[in-house]
């Protein structure tokens, strides 16, 4: 298993899950396994920008700057998915500035893994960067995402 040190711009998720949010503008000292790109340009106008240190594996989520997910069920599920390999892998979130739109991706994650929106925005910024979820359009986002769906517990004897 091979995940971050805890380092800046990791965040620790109470399920014990780390990921690393910055700006894909920043240099880095070690590559992720898999980063999650947060933009609208297409893969190849990305690429031709030269991010710093993009991971073997880059997944994009469609998400304009200064604004939220424009597939924001697509978002949830790649998010979602993200935070499950973050067991074994070392997952990275990145946008321009590492700040909004990477910030709210960190607090979805949180919101996926359990955490009510409040506690998740607190959390990030507590953890990550006390900018992050700043925009009232992210907050109530976070606010109406759905809480994960719990399966029924069986019984007891």
């Amino acid at each position: 298993m091979v995940t971050w040190d805890l380092d800046k711009g990791v965040v620790e998720f109470p399920s014990g899950q780390r990921v690393r949010g910055r700006s894909w503008n920043q240099p880095i000292s070690e590559y992720a396994d898999v980063s999650a790109v947060l933009t609208t340009a297409s893969p190849e106008a990305f690429a031709a920008r030269h991010a710093v240190g993009m991971g073997r594996e880059i997944v994009y989520i469609s998400w304009p700057d200064n604004r939220l997910p424009q597939r924001p069920q697509r978002a949830i599920e790649q998010l979602s998915q993200l935070l499950e390999r973050a067991a074994s892998e070392r997952v990275e979130i990145t946008c321009g500035g590492g700040v909004g739109r990477t910030g709210t991706a960190l607090a979805m994650l949180a919101v996926i893994s359990g955490m009510d929106a409040a506690d998740a925005i607190a959390f990030v910024q507590q953890h990550y960067n006390p900018e992050s979820v700043s925009s009232h359009a992210q907050r109530g986002f976070l606010m109406d995402m759905e809480p994960p769906r719990k399966l029924p517990q069986k019984p007891q004897e």
